[in-house]
């Protein structure tokens, strides 16, 4: 209930937005320089708040994005309404009943973005004002894990959470103890379960707000459903995969797409194939073997953003942020994410999928699993040239959170989390930090022991 009322108060929000942009616009450019007589002015807002709040909903604008990056949801609101801007004056552009003057919509859809950006600003500010600063405690079973969480919170949106302190997880009477210093508490994924159990009903009963990082497992265990047998309860688990149904939906979807992004595509793959063996030596497009579903392999076409051979004398190497081996066209490709257009063809051939986790090479899945036992589970799916993984996090975002995404992609799959994601990619394409390489690990985090009265963490 409180999810869906804060959903529907901002939905209110913006309609309220959308009715006083237009409203401003209709008396500014009057009637007949919006549209023509034989257009209704009631039907013509109704379209156009209707396909706005639809298009938020597809880029996540109706989630709770008080604690999110504010830019992501500036770039988001910006794109949505552009979105909307090019599928109205197509509907308009192909209607026979109705003009709508260039400029006049231009302008119209220039307040209306503004009103709403402007809006959701005072909102977060405000929200960010009253309900930010929560006092957090990490809990960890050893220093490096709260260490982890630690730089996670400093390199989250500053100004929402104070980072007071550290606990053990084994220490439940220190928890107790220090109960009233925090405002939440934060349990690492790597506790016992047993643990995990007993320190998140203590602090539920305090009125504590509790965030944990899930496991892999617990991951597998969403959209279980419950049987009975005899009169016992039991909670029944599939493996991770897409019904036939949803398998043919989405083999349709991804050969519709691909062919129209391929068409539109077509002068930046020609332009492209022509300036790369230009700039840097070597072929325009570079292939290489990736794994696939089930296990299988296939080669992944790319257009080469590296030196030819870049791996000759290192072997297999994951990018780092400033990779000498990235070509100065390849750094634009990377940004811009154009290296990945030829995967259409890989699309077109079923090797991939437009939305998915992303295809690795057999020598770091080998790696992954031996940190990650779970990690075959991506496999039960065709992988993608973008996935839920490439949208919430980065290119640095570690092996483990992203395996996190994509369990949460193959659980939670249909047609409309597929066109969210591809929507949301061009949000992703446009903020190059995403695109940023592997980066060492901050080893010089300290952890000061947690006192009586108080803890401290300090670098």
């Amino acid at each position: 209930m409180r999810g869906n009322v804060f959903k529907w108060n901002v939905m209110l929000m913006d309609l309220a937005t959308l009715i006083l942009g237009f409203i401003l616009c209709y008396e500014l450019f009057n009637l007949n320089g919006i549209l023509a007589q034989r257009m209704n002015t009631e039907i013509l807002l109704l379209i156009l708040a209707v396909t706005v709040l639809f298009v938020f909903s597809l880029f996540d604008l109706y989630t709770d994005w008080r604690r999110k990056d504010i830019q992501n949801s500036v770039y988001s609101i910006v794109l949505s309404m552009l979105v909307v801007y090019i599928g109205f004056t197509l509907f308009t552009f192909l209607s026979t009943d109705s003009y709508i003057n260039d400029i006049s919509i231009a302008f119209l859809f220039t307040i209306e973005t503004v009103f709403i950006v402007l809006l959701r600003l005072c909102v977060w500010f405000i929200d960010k004002k009253m309900f930010g600063k929560r006092k957090v405690a990490i809990i960890g079973d050893h220093e490096q894990s709260i260490a982890v969480l630690v730089e996670k919170f400093q390199n989250h949106n500053q100004g929402w959470f104070d980072i007071e302190g550290f606990l053990t997880a084994e220490n439940l009477k220190e928890i107790e103890l220090s109960i009233h210093q925090y405002d939440i508490f934060v349990l690492s994924s790597e506790i016992h379960k047993d643990q995990k159990a007993q320190i998140i009903s203590y602090c539920l009963r305090q009125e504590k707000e509790v965030m944990v990082v899930p496991e892999v497992i617990d991951l597998t265990v969403h959209g279980a459903i419950t049987q009975q047998i005899d009169d016992m309860p039991v909670i029944s688990l599939s493996p991770p995969s897409l019904s036939l149904g949803g398998k043919v939906i989405k083999r349709i979807f991804d050969i519709a797409i691909s062919v129209i992004l391929l068409i539109f595509s077509s002068p930046f793959i020609i332009l492209l194939y022509i300036c790369i063996p230009l700039t840097s030596k070597g072929s325009a497009i570079f292939k290489q073997e990736r794994i696939g579903r089930n296990g299988k392999p296939f080669w992944i076409y790319k257009f080469r953003s590296m030196i030819q051979d870049a791996e000759m004398k290192t072997g297999p190497v994951l990018a780092s942020e400033k990779d000498p081996r990235v070509t100065i066209l390849g750094r634009v490709l990377r940004a811009t994410r154009l290296d990945e257009l030829p995967q259409l063809l890989n699309v077109l051939k079923g090797d991939m999928s437009l939305v998915g986790p992303r295809p690795e090479r057999e020598f770091f899945i080998e790696m992954f699993k031996q940190q990650l036992p779970d990690y075959s589970l991506r496999l039960t799916v065709k992988p993608g040239i973008t996935g839920f993984a490439q949208v919430q996090g980065n290119y640095s975002t570690s092996v483990e959170d992203k395996l996190r995404y994509d369990l949460m992609y193959i659980r939670n799959y249909s047609l409309i989390l597929d066109v969210k994601i591809l929507l949301q990619t061009i949000r992703v394409v446009i903020q190059p930090k995403k695109a940023r390489g592997i980066t060492e690990p901050n080893r010089d985090l300290k952890l000061v022991k947690l006192e009586k009265k108080g803890s401290a963490i300090s670098r």
